[in-house]
Order: C-alpha cells, then sequence, then structure tokens
C-alpha cells in the first residue's frame, strides 16, 4: 500500500459539531445544570442531551464550526502520503454550505475529493475514520478507525484513536506494515499483545510473566481491577501519560519512566495494548506488535460466558471480524490455540 486512500468524516472528526449544538442549546434556554457533551452517550442522543438535535439544521451551527489547527496539520500530512477525501453526511439543504467549508479551512483540497451523503458504506477506501459505530461496522474500507467520542466509548475491540494526530501515526504503521516487516525483536523491547477480546491476552501476559525475564509494566486505569492501578478520573486527568486510551468506557494509562524501568534492567515488558497504543509505544520504546490469534468460535465462547454485561458481550462480539483485520498491521502474529501462545512467543525470541 503505497499510498492509501483515505475517507475521513467531518463532525466530530475534523470539525466540532456536537459540543457547539450544546453550547447553543445552553445559551438559548439557560439549562441548569448545564448540558455537557460527555452526557451524549449514545448515538440517537437520548435524554437530556436530546434537545440539541433542533440545532442541527441550524445555519449558525455551521458558521461557528471551525477546523483546530492541530487538525489542519493532520489532515496536510495526511495529504502528503495518502489521497485524501472526506465523506460528510450531510442534509441536502447544507451540501453548499458543507462544500464551502471544507474548500474554505483547506485552499489546497481538491474539490473532487469532497463526497457529501449519507451513503458511506457505497463508497470504497482502504482506510477511513468515523465517530459513528455503524459507518465504521459497515463500511467495506479494509482498515475501519474509530474516533472516540462520548457516544461510541464502550465500543471495544476496534481500530480506535483519540485524535487526529494519532490517527496520522496509524495510517504510517499501516503503510509501513504492508512494505516491510520486523524479522527480529531486540532485548531489551516492549511485546505489545493486541487482539481482539477473548484472545487470551491478559492470561499470555500473566504466564509469560512467570519467568523472570519478563515484566508486566505499572498501569492506571479508571476502574476497579487486580490487574491496574485504580485512580479516580480526577486523578487520571491529573497524570503525566505519555500513552492513553480508552476501553468499554474505561480510561488506560501508561507512564514512560515504568517502562524505561523495566528495559534498563534488561527485561522484556509485556503489554496488553489496543492498536493505537502499541503505535504510541513503537514511537518511543523498541517494540514488536504482536498480534494473539484464537478460534473464532473459542473467543464467542469465552466472552458469552464472561461476566461482562449483556451490552458488553454485544459490543465486543460485534467487533471481532473488524478487529481480526488489524493482524495484518502487526509485527508478528501468533497463535494461541490450545493457550499455547507462551510457547510460540519464546520461539520468536528464540529461547
Amino acid at each position: 500500500m503505497l499510498r492509501p486512500k483515505i475517507g475521513l468524516d467531518w463532525d466530530d472528526v475534523t470539525a466540532p459539531f456536537n459540543s457547539i449544538a450544546i453550547a447553543m442549546a445552553n445559551e438559548k434556554y439557560h439549562i441548569d445544570p448545564p448540558l455537557r457533551l460527555e452526557e451524549i452517550d449514545t448515538w440517537e442522543n437520548r435524554g437530556r442531551t436530546g434537545i440539541i438535535r433542533e440545532f442541527y439544521e441550524d445555519e449558525e451551527l455551521y458558521a461557528r464550526q471551525q477546523v483546530p489547527e492541530k487538525n489542519k496539520k493532520a489532515v496536510y500530512r495526511l495529504m502528503e502520503i495518502a489521497d485524501v477525501y472526506f465523506i460528510t453526511a450531510v442534509a441536502p439543504a447544507f451540501m453548499g454550505i458543507r462544500a464551502k467549508q471544507i474548500l474554505t479551512a483547506f485552499p489546497e483540497f481538491p474539490p473532487e475529493n469532497i463526497i457529501l451523503g449519507n451513503a458511506k458504506n457505497l463508497v470504497q477506501f482502504d482506510i477511513i475514520l468515523d465517530d459513528a459505530i455503524h459507518n465504521v461496522l459497515e463500511t467495506p474500507a479494509t482498515y475501519p478507525v474509530l474516533m472516540r467520542k462520548p457516544w461510541n466509548w464502550k465500543m471495544t475491540g476496534l481500530l480506535s484513536v483519540n485524535q487526529m494526530s494519532e490517527f496520522v501515526s496509524l495510517v504510517r504503521q499501516i503503510i509501513h506494515a504492508s512494505q516491510t516487516r520486523t524479522m527480529e525483536i531486540k532485548n531489551p523491547s516492549v511485546l505489545a499483545l493486541v487482539g481482539p477480546s477473548g484472545s487470551g491476552k491478559d492470561a499470555l501476559t500473566k504466564k509469560l510473566c512467570q519467568e523472570d525475564r519478563f515484566v508486566n509494566p505499572k498501569t492506571y486505569c479508571t476502574k476497579k481491577s487486580s490487574k491496574h492501578h485504580y485512580l479516580t478520573k480526577e486523578q487520571f486527568a491529573q497524570q503525566d501519560f505519555f500513552e492513553r486510551t480508552m476501553y468499554a468506557g474505561v480510561h488506560y494509562g501508561t507512564k514512560k519512566e515504568d517502562i524505561q524501568a523495566v528495559l534498563d534492567d534488561g527485561k522484556y515488558a509485556v503489554m496488553s495494548l489496543d492498536m493505537c497504543g502499541a503505535i504510541a509505544m513503537k514511537r518511543h520504546f523498541p517494540t514488536a506488535i504482536i498480534y494473539v490469534a484464537k478460534d473464532k468460535e473459542d473467543m464467542i465462547a469465552d466472552i458469552v460466558q464472561s461476566d461482562f454485561s449483556v451490552e458488553e458481550k454485544t459490543l465486543r462480539l460485534l467487533s471481532l471480524d473488524a478487529e481480526k483485520r488489524n493482524r495484518e498491521i502487526c509485527d508478528f502474529v501468533i497463535d494461541n490455540r490450545d493457550e499455547q501462545g507462551s510457547e510460540r512467543i519464546l520461539q520468536l525470541l528464540n529461547f
């Protein structure tokens, strides 16, 4: 994949949308307490924040939309390495306004690369970035990527990013992985285990770390767990994490010094991560991204038998096929059938 085709969503991906509608609702109705973006916890936008839908067809909302400078820079970096398209669902009455918005923010952008309409599943790209779960699950794109927002934070397993700069790094990794493969794993280094829910990453990490040469560095999260150090959301926000992500509505973070301490001791740091966490790790440390594969039937059984809520089980099952595509951008793939993944990793390391 020398120069991929990328489809970018506009609203709440490239430019703010719901946050503006919330501000307009608070200004007009003096809502007490004021509405917050974090209250939109479903795509249907039910409950207290449902009132903001009236502003979706207000021209003032579109007039207030401005692309943040950091997003402009990210889009221009993408245009250097890929053919970029904006594919945006917008009401017919606002199509002309939307096209003008895009060309005003990006004067050099090819007008023919602006696609307006709702049928995103009919357009073929190599990579897409969208905040709507249904668009990510239904796309024919090889690599669908979810932009994390409050209304999709419960979705698990998909390639996902929290900001446009992370997406640029992910695209670079996809291009790199399509052209070259890592042939050896340095010692010391980070072993970043990625893969679908139910593939056995946590059990594999625990088994490897029974040996002294493997260590699972300290990680932090906003859910009480025996595997992570618990922080409240307020405490989490105050920490200096070099890598952070959200999975099923829970924040996870890692500190650079905790990883470096393991490597300075000459050991392997073994971590279960999502793809963007693994890529962030690779920017800072020698890292091998290892996809943990397992039979789909076994993964389904593990999810169904777990103590997750019905909603979380459903979301994890929905993401299985989409997440299996991630294996193509990993450095190595190991088969964890019969829980033999640790032996296969030792073989990779020539132990």
